[in-house]
């Protein structure tokens, strides 16, 4: 496996087991500390450090009652990236992960990093796999270039679609609401799945059932899902430590209810976005791991 550098506080409540363990893990993290490809406002590179300081808090038993406390945890700490080199950043993830997923079995969980870092990770997963891809955001991210390159977070879905790495039917996006000229038109020509925001506004239920109807549909045609977590799919006034606040999105609430509905098996996870200079009164760092939580939840009940 690549040389990860070494994570800092991996304290994770409790769960974490050290680098050399007899023991197999039951998830693996990662943090990638990159924001080359971010076109809002930085800081999203401090993520996966603020979650890490985070984790001596987090909540080992979900919303729901259900107990994660018995996970083992192995924090591989972050992949190393260039602030000012996307194009060299961006391939060294992606050969990081494609080592990463030929090596290890446990479900992988990225803490980002803005979205761009997706596209070569999703990349790595779907080698040698049929791959269903759930991509929770405000931004759809099928821009063909944003601010000069083809490879920044605006585009990270549109990549990985046409480079054939997950079908476009095989995608669902969910909580979008922020588009640019062209998005709609080509998330429409390419058969991309949606539920936007709009539709949990005005008809909850509605939305509600067709999440479930295209993760059911996507179930049938995949081995494996891989799940993004934007932390803008939230509304802006949830998530305040972001680049690219937008308003008039989904709860908190709403977002849990929906990841606890995902389907296994789940390959990967990643949450990216997070910028906690940017955070007001620890409100986003919260979200972030309250989706923390769930995760481990769903990963502690699929391995029983």
């Amino acid at each position: 496996m690549q040389d990860l550098t070494e994570p800092g506080a991996r304290v994770w409540n409790g769960l974490a087991v050290p680098r050399g363990s007899a023991d197999s893990p039951d998830v693996v993290v990662i943090g990638v500390p990159f924001e080359g490809g971010a076109g809002g406002a930085g800081g999203a590179s401090l993520g996966p450090g603020r979650v890490r300081e985070l984790s001596s808090r987090l909540k080992t038993t979900d919303r729901r009652g259900h107990d994660a406390s018995g996970l083992r945890l192995l924090d591989l700490g972050d992949v190393e990236t260039w602030r000012f080199d996307l194009t060299r950043s961006i391939d060294y993830v992606g050969e990081v992960y494609r080592s990463v997923f030929r090596e290890v079995t446990a479900p992988v969980l990225t803490f980002g990093g803005d979205h761009s870092i997706t596209y070569p990770i999703v990349c790595g997963a779907a080698q040698g796999r049929q791959l269903g891809l759930v991509w929770f955001d405000a931004h759809p991210d099928v821009l063909d270039g944003y601010q000069g390159s083809t490879i920044s977070h605006g585009s990270p879905l549109r990549r990985i679609v046409e480079e054939g790495a997950v079908e476009p039917e095989n995608v669902l996006l969910v909580g979008t609401r922020a588009y640019d000229a062209g998005e709609v038109e080509f998330i429409r020509k390419t058969g991309i799945n949606e539920v936007p925001a709009a539709v949990f506004m005005d008809d909850p239920a509605g939305a509600r059932q067709a999440y479930r109807r295209h993760i059911e549909e996507i179930s049938e045609r995949v081995d494996q899902f891989y799940v993004t977590v934007d932390i803008d799919v939230l509304d802006a006034s949830c998530v305040p430590g972001t680049g690219t606040p937008v308003a008039g999105g989904i709860g908190t609430g709403e977002l849990l209810g929906l990841l606890e509905q995902l389907p296994e098996p789940v390959l990967a996870y990643d949450i990216v976005e997070f910028a906690p200079s940017h955070d007001v009164g620890g409100m986003t760092g919260h979200a972030v791991m309250a989706i923390t939580t769930a995760f481990l939840a769903r990963i502690a009940a699929a391995r029983g």
